[in-house]
């Protein structure tokens, strides 16, 4: 944009020179009427406000330039930092995913250590109870042998 406002400039320029020279070449030749010479002024006039339109857009775009290189200079610095800071929190995201598998693993074996011991320990409580019951049912098998041996001494007694 601002060449193509550079080169209209120049064109203007050029034309300026341009009329000048014909305005010169037609005053040595002394053949210039009255409105001829309105229209050139008139030209030179629209030319030379052209002329100053032009530099002041210029001007404009030139500082429409740098405002946008400053924003995007400011953009990019930003945009760097943001992606330092996201780069940052997928580590950081990484490190917990990592922290938090390790603690599931070291639940998941706690909790296989705690039902391992509490099958050991009901194993250890059916032995005894095992043992128990057969201890009473040797008691009572004795019990039942003694039975009609105390119903005769009941018998007897009677």
């Amino acid at each position: 944009m601002l060449a193509l406002m550079l080169a209209l400039l120049w064109v203007g320029v050029v034309c300026l020179c341009h009329r000048q020279l014909h305005q010169t070449s037609a005053l040595a030749v002394g053949v210039m009427d009255e409105s001829y010479r309105d229209t050139l002024e008139c030209s030179e006039e629209d030319i030379t406000d052209k002329v100053v339109f032009l530099e002041k857009r210029v001007t404009e775009l030139e500082k429409d330039t740098a405002a946008n290189g400053e924003q995007h200079s400011r953009l990019k610095q930003e945009n760097l930092q943001l992606v330092h800071r996201a780069n940052a929190l997928e580590e950081q995201l990484k490190e917990q995913e990592l922290r938090a598998d390790q603690t599931l693993l070291d639940e998941i074996k706690k909790q296989r250590e705690l039902l391992s011991k509490m099958e050991r320990e009901k194993s250890i409580e059916i032995e005894n109870l095992q043992a128990r019951l057969q201890q009473l049912d040797d008691e009572n098998s004795e019990l039942r042998s003694c039975v009609p041996c105390l119903k005769a001494n009941i018998e007897r007694l009677e």
